[in-house]
């Protein structure tokens, strides 16, 4: 069988496999200890980052986390959730059976077509008509490079690529724009974490200010839960978080983006926020 029970990347160096091949069987260890027999995540095809959310919540559960499918019977454990982890934008291939099997096509263009379906409305533009201040960003999963340009273009001006659309006005009261990472695991919505920005990394990844809702209805209605489920099984995604942004104009949510491959919990939320969160999502996800 190998000395390796999961299939690292190749281009991870030797020694970083061997370290993560250690405290996988310490994983596998600890969990037979807590369950009587080892508990699994199997993922498939890719090896998550320490950063990932299922590690996260593999670790809260004690459930070793695995992407070589033999592994568990070499083990003689039980695997407890399969989940498709590939994080391109389009996905290689279907993973029938698992979590965001058919989650194939993750682009904001896609996003945007079945948020007009559920909801009746969308951010996308026409960057050629449309007149004043709009957003250019990459279809690409995670790369966080939107900017605010003037339109119309010309079409020679059309970057392929790259969606337009209009601008949110997400303000807080203080001034920092709040984006709501919403988590969304086999039809249910246990958390919702606000992340406020500064104007200037509105469009990043970095944040000034993050917290845990104290349930997702003080933050959404019950129609607007309803929706954000409904779109989610519009993109097959059993297992995602989402960035829900409120329009302070028309008081509307609009979905921007669904990663199904998610890190998490947010990098600056309190540790008693976070302990929160986990044992929320640990009650979902646990026996």
């Amino acid at each position: 069988m190998g000395f390796f029970s999961n299939d690292y990347p190749k281009r991870m160096p030797f020694l970083e496999r061997v370290g993560k091949e250690m405290r996988f069987r310490k994983a596998v260890r600890q969990s037979a200890q807590k369950h009587g027999q080892p508990q699994f995540v199997l993922v498939h095809p890719d090896w998550p980052s320490k950063r990932a959310s299922i590690m996260a919540y593999a670790d809260a559960l004690g459930w070793a986390v695995t992407n070589r499918k033999g592994t568990p019977a070499r083990y003689k454990g039980t695997v407890n959730i399969q989940l498709a982890f590939d994080d391109r934008t389009e996905k290689r291939q279907a993973q029938p059976g698992m979590w965001n099997g058919h989650c194939l096509d993750i682009s904001k263009s896609t996003l945007d077509r079945h948020h007009r379906e559920v909801f009746g409305y969308g951010l996308a533009v026409d960057p050629t008509a449309h007149a004043g201040p709009m957003l250019e960003k990459s279809e690409g999963n995670a790369v966080h490079d939107g900017r605010e340009i003037q339109g119309p273009l010309d079409p020679s001006q059309v970057q392929p690529g790259k969606v337009y659309q209009r601008i949110l006005d997400n303000r807080t009261e203080q001034g920092l724009y709040e984006d709501l990472r919403v988590v969304v695991i086999d039809g249910q919505l246990p958390v919702v974490y606000r992340k406020r920005k500064s104007q200037d990394v509105r469009y990043t990844n970095e944040t000034a200010e993050v917290d845990l809702a104290k349930s997702p209805k003080t933050v959404l209605s019950d129609a607007e839960i309803a929706q954000i489920l409904a779109i989610s099984v519009k993109m097959c995604a059993e297992f995602a978080e989402l960035d829900v942004l409120r329009d302070r104009q028309d008081g509307r949510i609009y979905c921007v983006d669904l990663n199904p491959t998610p890190y998490g919990p947010p990098a600056g939320l309190a540790e008693r926020e976070r302990s929160r969160a986990l044992k929320q999502i640990q009650a979902l996800l646990g026996p």
